[in-house]
């Protein structure tokens, strides 16, 4: 299932970028476009033999290394790395990533790496928490968090989503696998 999850992201990223590069009105080569090439690279990451993927990764830092600000070329290195399971290095570039674009989704990708590793942090889950309410936002990152630091609170709002025809039943699935389970299912 990660795997599907990673390539239909790989996929929809790599259309968006392309979408947002065909509104120049000349044509943009790969190579004028560090974006784009990396898009390219991720899309070619995605379909290399297992020998080549290391090259193709050390393409997209190197670009990234040449772009320091640009965060979406951080985000998909960020991707391409946790997709070939490097965990440990993902989460370092989901920090710096997180430090140049807080978004709670990054946070929620390291907390949930961290304990794939073997270093649940339940104060990670809990800032997720903490974040989500203070922006009012019920959504799917802050139904996660929940899961994997509060049962009770978890298993209320689920109810509540449901009944307020927000999430359906089916949403709440993945969550039967337990903690363990659908980490290993996300990152295998």
């Amino acid at each position: 299932m990660k795997k599907i999850l990673f390539l239909l992201r790989t996929v929809t990223l790599f259309f968006f970028l392309s979408g947002h590069a065909n509104s120049y009105q000349e044509p943009v080569s790969i190579k004028e476009n560090p974006v784009n090439e990396v898009a390219f690279l991720v899309e070619r990451l995605a379909v290399s033999a297992p020998g080549q993927r290391n090259e193709i990764l050390s393409e997209i830092n190197s670009i990234r290394k040449s772009n320091p600000e640009n965060t979406a070329i951080l985000l998909m290195y960020t991707n391409s790395l946790i997709g070939e399971k490097h965990y440990k290095e993902g989460i370092e570039f989901l920090r710096v990533l997180y430090s140049k674009k807080p978004a709670r989704t990054y946070l929620l990708t390291e907390c949930m790496l961290r304990q794939r590793t073997g270093d649940k942090q339940t104060g990670c889950y809990q800032e997720v928490v903490h974040l989500s309410e203070q922006q009012n936002l019920m959504d799917s990152d802050y139904v996660t968090a929940l899961f994997f630091t509060d049962t009770k609170k978890f298993s209320t709002v689920k109810q509540q989503l449901i009944k307020e025809n927000t999430f359906k039943e089916s949403d709440f699935l993945i969550f039967t696998l337990g903690e363990e389970k659908m980490l290993h299912e996300f990152f295998p």
